[in-house]
């Protein structure tokens, strides 16, 4: 059946007819015609238990594979560039306080702290430090410990004991620092939360005038670290809104101030790891607890996605290895049994 429409309007995913009146050749017929020239496409895949699964599909949108950022796959292979971002760290300049403490970062700690990170999920340690006996307006930071945690793009979560080893006993707090995916122009509700909460559980040890808050972001091919420090204002805020989350009103930029900060490779720092070498419970989340307990030990941090913080994928490929075993030992045992009652039909 012919129609007196000339023009097609091929951009559109639907078969819609442009030109003189109302187009009556583009029937349900035509329709179930162009369906059934529609290409099936057969996929082969194996779900988290193992188990395969054949599943055809003739719609372009079910054909299209499925990306999520929560795929730690593709997230993995993008860490293995992170050392790459260490040669080029800079670090915030505007809008420094002239008065208070100046923070010095070893580069050997923070290249490190940055290569065994993630670009999408957070993660934290605390930092001690000396002041140098001939300016007690500086402060090196000589430690950072990592301990157990977990977080996403946004916080991290770390246990409410605050760290205790020897090596700290010559040392002061002076803050804690995280990695964030995204550069943002001021300190995070969220950090002042979580910052605020610290203070009050650790017993008077930190003081408000020493302690920071260090962020590092992960901007196109490089790092940017700012250094905060939180008012009086911003403390007595972070208090009364410890329940608020990342909702709370009344968050100001009066709550904290940028503090100034130098990178130096004239002295080196160490890392204090947990006893067990694993730090990372986001593959492990149900063992990780505010309320648990952790050792420390002088150590070198393992990478975020090592084999260690994710024992559950390889349980999960040496069950798709027994499963396909067990497949092939049951195929064995089928076609050995139609062997023996051909032989024996045979011989009757």
């Amino acid at each position: 059946e012919q129609c007196e429409c000339r023009f097609v309007d091929s951009e559109r995913g639907s078969r819609h007819y442009l030109g003189y009146g109302n187009c009556t050749s583009f029937t349900a017929e035509t329709k179930a015609r162009e369906q059934s020239q529609l290409t099936a496409v057969t996929t082969k895949t194996t779900n988290v238990h193992g188990d395969e699964m054949t599943i055809t599909t003739t719609s372009q949108y079910e054909q299209q594979s499925f990306n999520t950022r929560t795929d730690w796959r593709v997230r993995a292979i993008s860490a293995t560039n992170l050392h790459l971002r260490t040669n080029h760290i800079y670090v915030s300049s505007e809008d420094i306080s002239e008065t208070g403490f100046t923070y010095v970062i070893p580069k050997n700690i923070l290249s490190k702290f940055i290569t065994i990170s993630d670009l999408r999920t957070q993660i934290a340690g605390y930092m001690y430090g000396v002041s140098p006996p001939d300016n007690p307006q500086v402060k090196e930071v000589r430690c950072i410990v990592l301990v157990p945690q977990v977080g996403n793009h946004q916080h991290c979560i770390l246990p409410r004991n605050l760290p205790e080893h020897e090596c700290l006993e010559d040392l002061e707090p002076l803050g804690w620092l995280h990695t964030q995916p995204n550069e943002s122009p001021q300190l995070s509700p969220q950090d002042v939360l979580t910052h605020t909460k610290i203070m009050d559980d650790s017993s008077q040890t930190w003081d408000g005038e020493k302690t920071i808050v260090v962020t590092c972001s992960f901007t196109p091919g490089s790092c940017s670290l700012t250094a905060y420090k939180l008012t009086p204002q911003g403390y007595e805020w972070g208090r009364k809104n410890q329940d608020g989350g990342m909702g709370a009103s009344g968050y100001l930029p009066t709550h904290y101030e940028r503090v100034q900060m130098l990178l130096s490779d004239r002295f080196l720092g160490f890392f204090l790891i947990p006893d067990d070498e694993i730090w990372n419970y986001n593959f492990m989340g149900v063992k990780h607890s505010v309320g648990m307990d952790y050792g420390l030990c002088l150590g070198i941090p393992r990478e975020f996605y090592h084999e260690s913080h994710r024992p559950s994928h390889f349980l999960t490929f040496t069950n798709m290895d027994e499963a396909e075993h067990t497949a092939e030992a049951e195929l064995m045992l089928t076609t050995s049994s139609l062997k023996s009652v051909n032989s024996d039909a045979l011989a009757t």
